[in-house]
C-alpha cells in the first residue's frame, strides 16, 4: 500500500471524500500515513500514529520521509530562504531539524525539548497552558484550532505518551482514580448532565482546575458533580483516569 507524509502544517481529515464533508480530524506536519483506497480527487488514509481513518484531498499526498522528534511547544518556525514552515505541537520533524520541501531547505529557528528536565505532571500542565485560547475546532488538532480529545491527545504525545484520538477511545485508556486522588495531569472524562455518555474530556492542572477545550481552550474550577460555566451546570463528571 502506498504511505504517505503530511508535509503541510496541516490537513483536514474528512469523513468522507469531498471538501464540504465533516472534518473528523487532522494530519500534523510530519506525521505518516498509508494510503487505503483512492477516489477521483481524494485518498482514504489511516494514521499510523492512532489508526484514525479519514479522507484527504489527493492535492495533499507527499511521499512518505522519516521524522522521528516530537515538536513539544505549541508552534516551532522553521525558514528557507525567505519562506517561513509553522510546525506544530505534535507534529514530527527529523532529528537534525531540517527538511526538504519542493527543493528548498527548512531549518527549525529553535531547538526542541525545552522541558524535558521537568516532572511529567508539568510538563503536561506547561503544554496544555501553552495552547490557551485557542479556539475550539471538531477535529482540530493544533494551534489553528483544536477540539477536546485532540488537546489531550496532543499535549500527550509531546510529552512521550501516546493516547487514541476519541473521548470514547481515550475514556477506558489508563487506570481508574477517584475525585479525591485527582492530581495534574489526570484526565476527567465528562457527559452532558443526565446522560452518562462521555461527551468531553479535560486535564487538572492542580487539584481543582481543569484545562480543556470548550469554545476555546480554558481553564475552569472542577466540582465534584462537574463543571459550572457561567453558573451553569455545563458537564458532569462520569470517569477520572490517570493516563502515566
Amino acid at each position: 500500500m502506498k504511505k504517505g507524509t503530511c508535509l503541510q502544517t496541516y490537513i483536514p481529515m474528512r469523513a468522507e471524500p469531498r471538501s464540504g464533508a465533516e472534518m473528523v480530524s487532522s494530519l500534523l506536519f510530519g506525521e505518516s500515513y498509508t494510503v487505503i483506497q483512492e477516489q477521483e480527487d481524494w485518498y482514504e488514509i489511516v494514521t499510523d500514529f492512532d489508526q484514525y481513518k479519514g479522507w484527504i484531498s489527493a492535492n495533499s499526498y507527499n511521499e512518505p520521509e522519516s521524522f522521528t522528534q516530537v515538536v513539544d511547544i505549541v508552534y516551532s518556525e522553521a525558514f528557507a530562504k525567505g519562506e517561513k514552515f509553522m510546525i506544530p505541537c505534535g507534529g514530527m520533524m527529523p532529528d537534525a531539524g531540517k527538511f526538504t520541501i519542493r527543493g528548498q531547505q527548512y531549518e527549525l529557528k529553535a531547538n526542541l525539548k525545552p522541558n524535558h528536565h521537568l516532572p511529567l505532571s508539568l510538563r503536561l500542565v506547561n503544554t496544555a497552558k501553552s495552547f490557551l485560547n485557542t479556539p475550539y475546532l471538531w477535529g482540530g488538532r493544533c494551534f489553528m484550532g483544536i477540539d477536546c480529545s485532540g488537546l489531550m491527545q496532543v499535549v500527550f504525545k509531546a510529552n512521550g505518551i501516546n493516547l487514541p484520538r476519541d473521548t470514547k477511545q481515550q475514556i477506558i485508556f489508563g487506570n481508574d482514580i477517584q475525585f479525591s486522588q485527582l492530581e495534574p495531569g489526570d484526565l476527567v472524562f465528562f457527559s452532558r448532565p443526565g446522560l452518562n455518555k462521555v461527551s468531553h474530556v479535560g486535564m487538572m492542572i492542580n487539584k481543582s482546575e481543569i484545562i480543556h477545550s470548550s469554545g476555546r481552550v480554558r481553564i475552569d474550577k472542577l466540582s465534584a458533580d462537574g463543571l459550572h460555566i457561567d453558573k451553569v451546570h455545563v458537564y458532569e463528571s462520569i470517569a477520572y483516569k490517570r493516563p502515566y
